[in-house]
């Protein structure tokens, strides 16, 4: 009889325990279908916020229009070649057009956009060597930017930045560049914190110089006006092979007195005398003891400027710091989710100098 009773216990045990197993298995394909369709049924702007925490500030048209201010810094450069290549003929011309420069983002194009983002995360995490901090630092500035919208005309349809909005092309909404992208959060970034890069520019050569020149009277009011890059005092040094040092202005300058558009214009690197009590142009002395002047030489297309391109390779659309830097970081992007070895060739002493930086400030800082 107790042989009887300890059968029936050890079978009704096992049959317990698999009764407990299948349930557990059945809340199991439960949940996973019910994570399944949850899934299938989050959007990318959702994704996007609990994957990664980022909800993108879209402005609408009134809402960006208030970035365009008056008596703001940006106004206060456009002179009469910076308005007429705007098509402009005064100030308040200029204000009442750019008031209306702006179109509302679609719900599509967020989506676009949104979806975008949501992937470039993806890669940056998946396939940079240096994940983690770089991660960290694009998350950071997505969620301190917006983005906004720009009428075609709208600075000749060249992406650009406002405080912390980032105003795209309408072209971009439709087909998301990633370069560009980082480019500009690159800009919002010197704009923010401009002592991340204090250091970094005089390792690349360049040098500030905040007293007008003399001999570039007539230069000045020629440069074009750059939201992204609006000193005009920044000052680049070469070297020779002696190591000899010439200071150069470099500056978008208009073909014209009354350009037509901003495109009216040629890069170009005008070669300064200085003096002083370090020594004259050619010696290292004390940057900030000197006197820099113009004497008129023919100005030199940076293209042409092989001392510049060597340093920073082909890029001499980029003349201002701001510029250099944020074309930069389009190439550490690139490097970071295509790998080292990808066909773009960044072999430039420059660009070497930029990374070693950025990296040590993302171990740093992120």
């Amino acid at each position: 009889m107790s042989w009887f009773i300890i059968i029936f216990f050890i079978i009704s045990i096992a049959l317990l325990l698999i009764t407990k197993y299948y349930l557990l298995q059945k809340e199991l394909f439960i949940e996973q279908l019910e994570t399944f369709e949850n899934d299938s049924n989050t959007t990318p702007s959702d994704k996007l916020f609990k994957d990664h925490g980022i909800r993108i500030k879209y402005l609408d048209s009134i809402e960006a229009s208030s970035l365009i201010v008056k008596n703001g810094e940006y106004f206060k450069g456009m002179n009469q070649a910076n308005l007429s290549a705007r098509g402009c003929v005064s100030i308040d011309e200029l204000y009442t057009k750019y008031k209306q420069a702006f179109d509302n983002i679609t719900d599509q194009e967020k989506l676009i956009v949104d979806t975008f983002i949501l992937n470039l995360l993806i890669e940056i995490k998946n396939t940079s060597s240096t994940s983690s901090t770089y991660y960290n630092y694009v998350i950071k500035w997505l969620k301190t930017i917006s983005i906004a919208k720009a009428k075609h005309w709208l600075e000749s349809g060249m992406p650009h930045t406002l405080d912390t909005t980032i105003v795209m092309d309408s072209d971009w909404f439709i087909n998301p560049r990633k370069t560009t992208f980082l480019h500009e959060i690159t800009h919002i970034h010197q704009r923010q914190s401009p002592l991340d890069f204090e250091d970094l520019y005089p390792l690349l050569g360049y040098y500030y110089n905040p007293v007008d020149i003399k001999g570039l009277e007539s230069i000045y009011p020629l440069n074009r006006n750059n939201p992204d890059g609006m000193d005009k005092y920044w000052l680049w040094k070469s070297r020779d092979n002696k190591n000899l040092i010439t200071y150069w202005w470099i500056g978008a300058i208009f073909n014209t007195a009354i350009p037509h558009s901003l495109g009216d214009i040629n890069m170009m690197a005008l070669k300064l005398d200085s003096d002083g009590s370090n020594g004259s142009n050619g010696s290292e002395g004390n940057d900030s003891n000197k006197i820099f002047y113009y004497l008129k030489q023919n100005p030199t297309k940076l293209s042409n400027l092989k001392e510049f391109t060597n340093f920073f390779g082909d890029n001499p659309n980029n003349y201002h710091p701001n510029e250099m830097t944020a074309k930069f970081a389009e190439w550490f992007l690139i490097e970071k989710i295509k790998g080292i070895n990808n066909n773009n060739n960044y072999d430039y002493e420059g660009y070497k100098i930029y990374k070693k930086y950025f990296e040590n400030m993302l171990n740093k800082y992120y």
